[in-house]
């Protein structure tokens, strides 16, 4: 099977994807067994959520999904085909897949909120308002400390790929 470079790249975002979600089961298991107020928490904040509401959240996921992988196919075209720096193409792709899933939560939640309290659209411009200046700080502070902690080992993982295909399918 040869692999092109958004297949390089997408699988080796969707790698760390899932080392990161491996590293957050654990770390949550094992606050979970810390202490009982942990473990409310934990259930309060997290399980309840899901359970209560399970296609709202799978439709969340699925979409974020979808734009990890469409952004993912581009880092690794960028960096293997055109050449260009693998640390800030992997960081600012990041930034780009953050901004995508903090779009989808906030449309999510307000497209949820129309369907509960009917289409008004001075509190569509007033939730607007709140999802930009309270959410969006916050999915760029986290798109920027994960993309700026893995963007080095990302970025030279695919350059080591590029050479390694070039190399072999050349």
């Amino acid at each position: 099977m040869k692999l092109n470079s958004k297949k390089i790249g997408r699988l080796l975002i969707f790698k760390y994807l899932g080392i990161t979600v491996l590293i957050l089961i654990l770390l949550l298991a094992l606050f979970n067994s810390l202490s009982t107020e942990m473990n409310e928490s934990i259930n309060r904040n997290l399980i309840h959520p899901f359970s209560s509401e399970p296609k709202y959240f799978t439709v969340q996921i699925v979409l974020n999904l979808i734009i990890i992988f469409f952004i993912s196919g581009n880092i690794g075209k960028s960096i293997i085909e055109k050449n260009k720096d693998p640390f800030w193409t992997t960081f600012f792709g990041y930034l780009k897949m953050s901004i995508g899933i903090f779009f989808i939560a906030m449309l999510s939640e307000m497209t949820l909120r129309a369907f509960e309290f009917g289409i008004d659209f001075k509190l569509f411009g007033l939730g607007f308002l709140i999802w930009v200046f309270t959410g969006a700080p916050i999915f760029l502070i986290i798109g920027g400390v994960y993309g700026g902690i893995t963007s080095w080992f990302i970025g030279k993982e695919i350059l080591n790929k590029k050479t390694h295909y070039n190399n072999v399918y050349n």
